[in-house]
């Protein structure tokens, strides 16, 4: 089985609502950290421009890639600017360090 890593950046303040539809949609594992940054919206109010957001990070199967990413969109979406970005990459391999196994083959 093929799986992407899905990660996305979004506002503090949507991530709880992510969350909780992504536990609705049954994904069985995500990582959240918080993350500075500029982009598209930047903190004028401090000299080095960042602004906090949240980051999070799922490996999912690929043929269920595209439903989760369109739920954090669609949930996180707020028509502002600085309402996040969402990036997939393919995964060339995907192990579980209790197992000591290849989870992708």
């Amino acid at each position: 089985m093929k799986y992407n890593e899905i990660t996305a950046v979004i506002d503090v303040l949507a991530m709880k609502r992510v969350r909780k539809k992504l536990r609705e949609i049954n994904v069985p594992g995500i990582t959240v950290f918080q993350v500075q940054g500029y982009g598209a919206q930047k903190n004028f109010f401090r000299r080095d421009m960042m602004q906090q957001h949240s980051c999070l990070r799922i490996i999912a199967p690929k043929d269920e890639t595209d439903h989760i990413v369109q739920t954090i969109i669609d949930t996180a979406h707020a028509d502002l600017k600085g309402d996040g970005i969402v990036s997939v990459s393919q995964l060339d391999a995907y192990y579980s360090i209790r197992d000591k196994k290849r989870l992708d083959s």
